[in-house]
């Protein structure tokens, strides 16, 4: 309990703690099996007589908080402010970790619905469980199907939810900015809703792409003041997506604002 009581990170462990917390993980990783069944279970159930899964939605905040809890790591946000209950957003997050869903959605005070790529939907139990919370799959390889796929993300945010994007398309190796994909700033502009610029930081270093080797630390959260794109265009997303992109690096450590090479 003390290394989530006060965030210390892998590289403020002592020995003997990381002895400890190596010792733990697999109990972890049996504990995420087990709760990802029980409640993706649940979801399923619930979600029959909860068609638009706004229900549902409050069994991901668990799953998710439960999960970050267990592994000792702390959120910390700024900018809570910038976030107007009830209302839809367009939600644009820079990437760096798998770590980032879980804070998103256990932290933000929205109905989030998640683009998702479809290999996910293969994942027993969670992958079904999502589908019935309402998140949506695209074929990233496929144009046509990935069209539909954002036109259902269009019907959840008039449906009042917010749709979160990932406009790297993956997540970053080294910390600085991928380029964008142009699929969430359509959506946003034929929605006509606001896009919520928001910034992580540090959970690269808890659970790095290509490692399920997850460690305990701090992940901080910026939110960012929402951009509307009213003035904004199709023909001109280009300038959109280079002011969300700006914004968002604005939250970056100094050293991970240049362009990536990855």
């Amino acid at each position: 309990m003390l290394l989530w009581r006060f965030g210390i990170s892998s590289e403020g462990m002592s020995p003997l703690l990381k002895a400890l917390y190596a010792v733990y993980r697999p109990f972890y990783y049996v504990n995420l099996i087990i709760n990802t069944i029980v409640l993706s279970s649940l979801t399923m159930a619930v979600s029959f007589v909860d068609p638009n899964g706004n229900i549902v939605h409050y069994f991901g905040k668990l799953w998710s908080r439960l999960n970050l809890f267990s592994l000792f790591i702390r959120v910390k946000l700024r900018g809570l402010e910038n976030i107007e209950r009830g209302r839809p957003y367009i939600v644009m997050s820079n990437h760096q970790s798998h770590l980032d869903v879980w804070t998103l959605i256990a932290f933000l005070p929205l109905q989030l619905r998640w683009v998702m790529k479809k290999e996910l939907r293969k994942v027993p139990f969670f992958g079904y469980g999502c589908e019935r919370m309402g998140h949506i799959y695209i074929d990233r390889g496929n144009t046509e199907a990935a069209k539909k796929s954002l036109e259902a993300a269009g019907r959840r945010i008039r449906a009042g939810s917010s749709v979160v994007f990932f406009p790297e398309g993956t997540r970053s190796l080294d910390g600085k900015l991928l380029p964008f994909k142009k699929g969430g700033f359509m959506v946003a502009l034929a929605a006509g809703v606001l896009i919520l610029p928001i910034t992580i930081t540090g959970s690269r270093a808890l659970l790095p792409k290509g490692t399920i080797r997850m460690l305990p630390g701090t992940i901080d959260v910026n939110i960012h003041p929402p951009i509307a794109v009213e003035s904004y265009a199709v023909e001109t997303k280009e300038a959109l997506m280079a002011e969300v992109r700006r914004v968002i690096e604005s939250g970056l450590p100094e050293e991970d604002r240049a362009p990536s090479a990855a």
